[in-house]
């Protein structure tokens, strides 16, 4: 009976828990339901004004048009953020392997440097050199 004192306790937390997120939920999903419902209202309250300034049909038409540009306009708000997000995917990766490379150079150029000794010094340092700025200064697409 000792033993199962603690799982009980963890169990019984867990449980509150998502008895809490699931009325966390429930809550706002009946708060979002209002909003829609007035939502449709005011969009109702739109139409019978335009019906009445204009006509039900020229009201109706007003109204579909104005819900097509106001999707357009969602449509390639979304698109864009797409392509920047992926163009923003690609540079961290494109990133990612040159930094990787550069440290692979530079610990490779660091392993031979210390290995040199006496005169093979100047000539390792020079190829350390000469890998970071091969390393660096190449295949820079940004201009």
């Amino acid at each position: 009976m000792a033993l199962t004192a603690p799982f009980t306790a963890v169990t019984d937390r867990a449980t509150s828990a998502v008895r809490s997120m699931g009325l966390s939920v429930a809550v706002y999903a009946i708060i979002g339901l209002i909003g829609l419902v007035g939502l449709g209202f005011l969009i109702a309250a739109l139409y019978i004004w335009l019906a009445q300034e204009t006509g039900p049909l020229e009201a109706a038409l007003i109204m579909g048009a104005g819900f097509l540009v106001l999707a357009g306009i969602s449509l390639g708000i979304v698109i864009a953020r797409h392509k920047h997000k992926k163009e923003q995917k690609r540079r961290n990766s494109a990133n990612t392997a040159m930094m990787a490379s550069t440290v692979s150079l530079a610990s490779t150029g660091l392993r031979i440097a210390s290995r040199a000794r006496g005169r093979l010094f100047w000539p390792a340092v020079a190829a350390i050199a000469l890998g970071w700025y091969f390393g660096t200064s190449g295949g820079d697409d940004d201009d």
